[in-house]
């Protein structure tokens, strides 16, 4: 990804965590845990990203084992239509 785009993208998270701060403590614990564990995965997602690192996510496993398998299904049920 684009240098620009990651840095954008992660003001965006930082800033969004110092303007939901002040309403989070008037919040139910389980709301501010949810909210901890959704920054903290964002964080940690947007690092690997930053340093390179694959995470193995369902949209890869569909493009790399599924939608080969589904188009040499489609191509052996065209040709047997000929």
């Amino acid at each position: 990804m684009n240098l620009i785009f990651l840095t954008v993208v992660f003001f965006v998270l930082v800033l969004n965590l110092l303007l939901n701060l002040k309403k989070m403590r008037k919040q139910p614990l389980s709301l501010r845990l949810l909210c901890r564990i959704v920054y903290a995965c964002s964080f940690t997602l947007f690092l690997c990203i930053v340093f390179h690192i694959n995470i193995p996510m369902p949209t890869r496993f569909f493009v790399n084992h599924v939608s080969p398998w589904v188009f040499s299904l489609l191509k052996s049920s065209n040709s047997t239509l000929e």
